[in-house]
């Protein structure tokens, strides 16, 4: 079987779409459960139940983005952003924005089914689901079929020597009151922070203060700390709301749906339809 979720364009029409029109209707995550499992449920009568958590500290459950897919909420990725980039890393950006401007976008790796890696996997162009014990928090995102743990059992965050450099880097976690506090370290350098090519450099450190304003509304503020390519450090806060009830996560596949080729300069190409003989 050659795909289980088609999504024309993929991770790719992810990029060329945000660059193009940042706002069209798929920047708020579409989720909905199949129409076989949903038929099974009405025949048997099944009413899905809302969850409710049961304290400040549990964030179980199905979430969705509420901020659009730029990395500021609200704000459609580009130059809108300001971030505070050094010189040497607003040439990337402004690169990536020229490549853009004459149809040859080059800014988001995801267009080649790379891991969205974090912090952007934060901003959760799809859907994400939160399953949590009294040692870790799992953060599971529909996009990529991507898994981000945040050790909460008191181990401390490895030095920057010995941490084993990966997509979504490895992050630990305490408590200060009913607020999450999480720091990420070991995170890769050739990602970015959304579809535009907003680059950060391999000594990008993260900390995040999580938190449930309400049953059905999860806050995290995230700070972006990186000596080679801030001049400061960045602080955005990220909104999620409750999925409603009898919502799911939905396979992701992508590796089978390859419709964004990259060729050597590293430019996104996209395939609409299926080369005919």
């Amino acid at each position: 079987m050659h795909i289980v979720k088609t999504i024309k364009g993929v991770a790719g029409a992810l990029a060329l779409a945000a660059i193009a029109a940042p706002t069209a209707a798929w920047s708020q995550n579409a989720i909905a459960a199949t129409a076989a499992p949903a038929a099974a449920r009405a025949a048997a009568g099944f009413v899905p139940k809302a969850y409710v958590p049961k304290s400040k500290r549990d964030f179980n459950g199905l979430w969705e983005n509420r901020g659009g897919i730029g990395w500021q909420q609200g704000i459609p990725p580009g130059k809108g952003q300001n971030a505070p980039l050094t010189p040497e890393y607003q040439k990337i950006f402004d690169r990536h924005q020229a490549n853009a401007a004459i149809g040859k976008p080059t800014g988001d790796p995801t267009a080649a089914c790379l891991p969205q890696g974090m912090p952007r996997i934060m901003t959760m162009t799809y859907p994400m689901e939160v399953l949590m014990n009294e040692l870790q928090v799992n953060i599971f995102a529909e996009w990529n079929g991507q898994t981000r743990r945040i050790y909460t059992d008191g181990r401390p965050l490895p030095s920057d020597d010995e941490v084993d450099v990966t997509y979504n880097g490895y992050s630990v976690g305490h408590w200060e009151g009913d607020v999450l506090v999480a720091d990420t370290n070991g995170m890769r350098g050739d990602t970015n922070l959304e579809s535009s090519g907003l680059p950060h450099s391999d000594a990008i450190r993260v900390h995040e203060r999580i938190w449930l304003a309400d049953d059905n509304t999860l806050k995290d503020e995230i700070t972006l700390i990186d000596a080679k390519a801030f001049t400061k450090p960045w602080t955005v806060t990220k909104s999620y709301r409750r999925a409603k009830p009898g919502a799911e996560l939905i396979e992701y596949v992508c590796l089978e749906n390859q419709r964004n080729p990259v060729n050597d300069k590293g430019e996104i190409g996209v395939i609409l339809a299926p080369n005919k003989p």
